[in-house]
């Protein structure tokens, strides 16, 4: 009779275990699908307002879906952040996510067009140079490579140029 009661508390105590483990988990994903919930809500209201986007932001939406690698959808995201208007954005931010969505899956022409673009209205752009650099030497074209690497270390920013 004593074993019997033993073996049903030990039972209950594994069931406990595992509920509260199995709860944790799923709060923990439920606490996530609202705050992306609340983020989209808070981009719908903020083009409706015509609020500036910055980095932080649209890094942070971006990072809900590449996050969870819907390719697809980050890319979408980002055209049409895009295409909504012009004032809105940094053009160059959205090229340099796109072209690192499309290196980090694999796309490398598509990479290579997206840091293109960026430098034909910056050329300047020194983490553009450098990420570009980076795909060519990835890609075994050395001698573009180093060309790049070249020219990004003679744009490098220096601490006093920070400050």
């Amino acid at each position: 009779m004593t074993n019997d009661i033993l073996f049903f508390r030990l039972y209950v105590l594994i069931i406990l275990v595992f509920l509260l483990t199995f709860s944790f988990v799923l709060s923990k994903q439920l606490f996530m699908i609202i705050i992306n919930q609340l983020k989209l809500m808070f981009l719908s209201n903020s083009l409706q307002k015509k609020v500036n986007f910055n980095e932080d932001f649209y890094f942070g939406l971006l990072g809900i879906y590449l996050l969870h690698g819907n390719l697809l959808i980050s890319v979408a995201f980002s055209e049409f952040i895009l295409e909504i208007n012009n004032d809105l954005v940094v053009k160059d931010l959205i090229y340099a996510s796109l072209a690192y969505s499309y290196y980090s899956n694999s796309f490398y022409s598509i990479a290579e067009y997206y840091y293109l673009k960026i430098l034909s209205f910056a050329p300047s752009n020194y983490k553009a140079i450098l990420n570009l650099a980076y795909l060519y030497s990835n890609l075994g074209y050395k001698t573009k490579a180093n060309y790049l690497f070249i020219r990004a270390r003679s744009l490098k920013p220096t601490f006093s140029d920070i400050i």
